[in-house]
């Protein structure tokens, strides 16, 4: 069973509401985002980085006013938040593979 990203928030289990909802299937205010969203917003967050990590490189290159410091801050900032997304990714991806070897 393979789900895109769009459709996780539309899924759940028979006789289990989805997250939101109360049994009748009315709508409950949860006052947060929703898992999925805040996945889409960090995985923003770090093309975000990336990309500025790409003009400070770009910018020193070309003699803008941009110190060899804030070019190496702005890298950094993007490798460290690449790597906290590739190992968020990693336990999702073992939380997933635990889900599937569990025996109903």
């Amino acid at each position: 069973m393979t789900n895109s990203i769009s459709q996780i928030g539309n899924t759940f289990l028979p006789g289990i509401p989805p997250v939101g909802m109360n049994e009748n299937g009315a709508g409950i205010a949860t006052g947060g985002h929703s898992f999925k969203d805040m996945m889409l917003q960090s995985l923003d967050n770090v093309n975000q980085l990336q990309v500025q990590s790409q003009q400070a490189i770009e910018g020193g290159l070309i003699g803008e006013d941009i110190t060899q410091a804030e070019v190496f801050s702005s890298i950094k900032k993007a490798d460290l938040a690449l790597r906290m997304m590739v190992q968020m990714r990693n336990k999702l991806l073992e939380a997933y593979n635990e889900i599937q070897n569990m025996q109903m």
